[in-house]
């Protein structure tokens, strides 16, 4: 009678949606779950680094060129005995009516990509709008302003330059700009 080949036939096209719809389905979700938690595809994997001016090109600002030194008076200041203080300046210049948000630049070592975040307030260094460490958003209705951040970072003593300066702009599609400096 071969009644186990009817079967198969009789559902041929539910198995076969089946075997499309489930494998589509379970990367759709993860898909979605990814970029829900890793807007714009996740980490900033594409560097934007600046031309001969010294400047790049990201997310409606130019960027750069960036300053660095290393301070060496750092009296008033918690700075620990056996590290060293690396100031770094990256002027922005919003090239729209509104200014790119950023997460909070990084000092990165780049021979054993050991990471710093700014430390004003570390320091012992009150904030000041005028010298902002993030960057900053225009109000509605206003103009961008060009602007610089000022960043502190306390880097051990065995930290070898060069470093690199990432400020990764929000929503930028994985990039981020990235300036070589050593001071």
């Amino acid at each position: 009678m071969g009644g186990g080949h009817g079967w198969w036939r009789r559902n041929a096209l539910a198995l076969g949606v089946t075997a499309v719809l489930l494998p589509a389905t379970v990367l759709g979700a993860g898909w979605w779950e990814w970029k829900y938690a890793y807007p714009d595809s996740g980490q900033p994997i594409w560097a934007v680094e600046p031309g001969s001016s010294g400047t790049a090109e990201l997310k409606g600002a130019t960027w750069g060129p960036v300053r660095a030194k290393t301070v060496t008076d750092v009296a008033g200041m918690d700075v620990p005995p056996d590290a060293r203080l690396i100031l770094v300046v990256v002027p922005v210049t919003p090239t729209g009516t509104t200014a790119p948000g950023c997460w909070h630049p990084k000092l990165v070592e780049q021979r054993t990509g050991r990471v710093w975040l700014s430390a004003r307030y570390e320091l012992g260094v009150p904030g000041n709008p005028e010298e902002p460490e993030s960057c900053v958003a225009a109000s509605d209705g206003e103009r961008a302003e060009p602007y610089s951040l000022v960043l502190p970072y306390v880097v051990p003593d065995d930290a070898e330059g060069p470093f690199w300066v990432e400020v990764e702009p929000l929503f930028s599609g994985s990039r981020y700009v990235r300036f070589p400096v050593d001071p």
